[in-house]
């Protein structure tokens, strides 16, 4: 059976596909590199408002319906540890609100627990080395991002394509200092020390998802593994570039290079991921609705993939009736 912290990585890779960049296409023939927003694509909001003069700090913007207001800030995974960036403009947002909503992380409740105990522990495993099912393109790929995750092949020993790819972007962020939690850990600090309440902005499963995903074809796999390490690559070349960018809110950088479109073509391989892009945005958009019902103010943390597109987050609170606007202090 899969190490348990086999089973977090894996959790970690899926949840960071589930909260996709890309738009849904159903397996690619192809695994291109990740694609900027085109731009009949783009957030008809966020076109609007978008400035020359950035003020300072990430991107944000003001709903605001009634008698009642959302801050949003847009996020993007991962970044590094050891980033330094501007969180006045977001600290003032959190002086009397209500609530700090924070994007959805994996969750595994206790049903799930002993699914992964008692299936995914056995549908990880290939029964074949992972080395030796693989082409040797594709091997000589994944043994360069293994190196650069500093990983040893034994702990890929064994596992399925698809699994040992999911893993290696999780194993290869820990190696470059880079976090899965942050901005969300940082900015739920701020909220406890002003006294604003955490909550999260929706919640998922991901155990039957994750038992789908380890029952792949061996074509889906491989197919999988390949989506995952053109993934890893982008991540290695641009996301230091993606979160200095994001950390100035710089948009149009942010547009170009922030992607993870191709891990959504693997997840879109298994039936019951295909949905899960849109409920994503719907779940976000219903939360903030339901902020906006209420008197007061709430900060959200909201993965930019869901605000720049066109008919994102915000295209939709506006066509529900809010006002949306920048914070420019």
């Amino acid at each position: 059976m899969i190490a348990a912290g086999g089973v977090r990585r894996l959790l970690v890779g899926l949840g960071v596909a589930l909260l996709p960049f890309g738009p849904a296409v159903a397996q690619p023939p192809a695994v291109p590199a990740p694609e900027a927003v085109a731009a009949d694509d783009q957030s008809v909001v966020v076109e609007e408002l978008e400035v020359l003069g950035r003020p300072p700090g990430p991107a944000m913007w003001r709903a605001v319906r009634g008698g009642s207001e959302v801050v949003i800030l847009g996020e993007v995974r991962p970044l590094p540890h050891s980033l330094v960036w501007d969180t006045r403009r977001v600290e003032r947002a959190l002086e009397g609100a209500k609530f700090l909503l924070l994007s959805p992380q994996p969750h595994i409740g206790a049903v799930d627990a002993v699914a992964l105990k008692l299936g995914l522990g056995g549908t990880v495993k290939s029964g074949t080395d992972l080395d030796a099912s693989l082409p040797p393109d594709l091997r000589a790929h994944f043994d360069r991002a293994r190196e650069r995750a500093l990983q040893k092949p034994k702990r890929y020993a064994g596992l399925k394509p698809a699994v040992a790819g999911f893993m290696l972007i999780g194993d290869y962020r820990e190696a470059a200092g880079l976090s899965g939690a942050k901005p969300g850990s940082t900015l739920e600090k701020l909220a406890r020390k002003k006294g604003v309440k955490v909550r999260t902005i929706s919640d998922f499963r991901l155990g039957p998802l994750a038992k789908s995903a380890a029952n792949l074809s061996d074509a889906e796999n491989r197919a999988c593994l390949g989506e995952a390490l053109v993934q890893n690559d982008h991540e290695a070349d641009h996301a230091i570039e993606v979160a200095k960018a994001w950390a100035v809110g710089d948009l149009r950088t942010v547009r170009a290079q922030y992607s993870t479109e191709v891990i959504e073509r693997c997840l879109l391989r298994i039936p019951s991921a295909a949905t899960l892009r849109e409920q994503g945005v719907a779940d976000t958009v219903r939360t903030l609705n339901d902020a906006l019902s209420k008197p007061g103010k709430t900060v959200a943390v909201v993965d930019l993939g869901f605000l720049l597109r066109r008919n994102g987050v915000l295209d939709r609170l506006q066509a529900g009736g809010a006002t949306i606007s920048v914070p420019l202090e």
